[in-house]
């Protein structure tokens, strides 16, 4: 397959299926599926306002231009995915196969609807959590490897947030370390820290948590004790900044975000 400009649009052409015309919306949605792996296509219908009818039209004509697959996870839901081919083109580098999968599908979907409520289209505001693996690089087996947020978005000033979607629960203490007895308020180990250090390595001003509302609550507590208890580790420091800066939080329901889980008013079957 070739991309080529051809009458101010982008033509792809393959030997065995003519010429297909790729707008600059299948451009971007072709894209943004590539870095997000795929999505269902009752998300795209909602993204693009459409019936799924017109959606099916859609994905159909990129199927038959070789650049996507299409499958169900079971019986449910009707997805689209890059082909490997169309995805190393996009991405810039080499990617396994991949195709949705009952044990992930359901993320995949929540962090792909949050992307789309946040920055629409827009594929230059996040960065995709496929992304910060591939500038990961290879490691030796057995170094360490930096946690992988499911994106950073940016803002139009610049600025950057790192974003968490977090669908099950964990206990108490996967977050949090529990206060110690001895009243050692500066000891915040736990996933929070981790995600806060990962922060600031990728120059992210804040956390965003889009949380399941089973969840939610769990979440906000858990980010408020955080808070707190790395505010008073500060004021004990000697100097504050060798901390450097504070990072500000976000708790937020997906419930907020379209389509972030399947229902059955939404079916683009």
């Amino acid at each position: 397959m070739v991309l080529g400009e051809v009458g101010g649009r982008v033509r792809a052409r393959r030997r065995d299926a003519g010429s297909v015309v790729l707008t600059a919306r299948d451009a971007a949605l072709l894209e943004i599926a590539a870095h997000q792996y795929g999505f269902p296509l009752d998300l795209l219908s909602d993204v693009l306002g459409v019936s799924a009818q017109a959606v099916h039209a859609v994905v159909g004509r990129w199927r038959r231009a070789g650049w996507v697959r299409t499958g169900k996870v079971d019986a449910g839901a009707m997805w689209v995915w890059p082909s490997r081919t169309l995805a190393r083109e996009l991405l810039g580098w080499d990617v396994p196969g991949w195709m949705p999968r009952q044990t992930v599908s359901g993320h995949v979907r929540a962090v792909a609807a949050v992307r789309f409520h946040r920055v629409g289209l827009d594929v230059g505001r996040w960065v995709s959590e496929r992304e910060l693996q591939h500038r990961t690089g290879w490691r030796p087996r057995g170094a360490p490897v930096p946690h992988m947020p499911d994106g950073v978005e940016v803002f139009p000033d610049g600025r950057r947030v790192l974003v968490e979607v977090e669908l099950s629960r964990k206990t108490r203490s996967r977050y949090l370390e529990p206060l110690p007895g001895d009243g050692g308020a500066d000891m915040v180990k736990g996933l929070l820290s981790v995600v806060v250090d990962r922060a600031r390595e990728l120059d992210c001003v804040g956390v965003m948590y889009w949380c399941a509302p089973n969840v939610l609550k769990q979440v906000q507590d858990v980010a408020g004790e955080f808070v707190d208890r790395d505010r008073a580790r500060r004021a004990r420091a000697r100097d504050p900044e060798a901390w450097g800066a504070e990072v500000r939080w976000a708790i937020r329901d997906i419930s907020e975000v379209p389509c972030w889980e399947p229902g059955p008013h939404r079916s683009a079957r």
